[in-house]
């Protein structure tokens, strides 16, 4: 079976470095290779409405006091024995 991608090397040796090309790049392969695919642009233009600025303003603004699980204020008897 002859493949030209294998070759023997020595066991003991170190193996050859394979030379990299000055000139190209992971982008330049793709484009040669017509695997890079453009994004089309695409315009997205949404404007909020005042309305739902205000609810959004709404919600952001609810006192997080209510959830307040702090339990300094409250006086504990505790029994050490």
């Amino acid at each position: 079976m002859h493949n030209p991608s294998l070759r023997q090397e020595p066991r003991y040796e170190p193996a050859a470095v394979i030379p990299l090309k000055k000139d190209s790049s992971l982008i330049d392969w793709l484009e040669a290779t017509n695997r890079l695919i453009k994004r089309e642009v695409v315009e997205e233009t949404q404007e909020i409405s005042s309305d739902e600025e205000l609810d959004i303003t709404g919600l952001m603004e609810i006192d997080d006091d209510l959830y307040d699980d702090d339990d300094d204020s409250l006086d504990l008897d505790l029994d050490e024995d």
